[in-house]
C-alpha cells in the first residue's frame, strides 16, 4: 500500500535536525535542477560571457550601498514585467 504525503511528512519530523536538513537540501536540490532544466528548455543555452556577466552585476550590486532597497512587492512587478518582456521578444524573434 502506498503511503501519503502526510505519512512520509509526518516521519520527515522524526528525523534528526541534521538528517532534516539533509533531506531538505536534497529536495531543493531536485527542484531547483527540475527549474532550471525547464528553463533552459524554454529559451535555450546561455550565450557565451553570460555567467561572466551575471557575476559581475551580482558584484556591482552588492558593493552597491547608495541605492536603497526596494519592496518586495515592487521587485516582484518589475520581474515579471522583464518576464513578459522577454517572452514577447522571443515570440517575435
Amino acid at each position: 500500500m502506498a503511503r501519503t504525503a502526510q505519512q512520509i511528512l509526518d516521519d520527515a519530523r522524526q528525523l534528526a535536525p541534521d538528517e532534516r536538513d539533509w533531506l531538505a537540501e536534497q529536495l531543493l536540490i531536485g527542484f531547483n535542477e527540475d527549474a532550471f532544466s525547464a528553463l533552459k528548455k524554454e529559451y535555450g543555452e546561455p550565450e557565451a560571457g553570460y555567467e561572466e556577466w551575471f557575476r559581475a552585476g551580482v558584484e556591482e550590486a552588492l558593493a552597491d550601498d547608495g541605492s536603497g532597497d526596494v519592496p518586495y512587492e515592487e521587485a516582484m512587478k518589475q520581474f515579471h514585467k522583464a518576464i513578459q518582456k522577454a517572452r514577447k521578444m522571443k515570440k517575435t524573434a
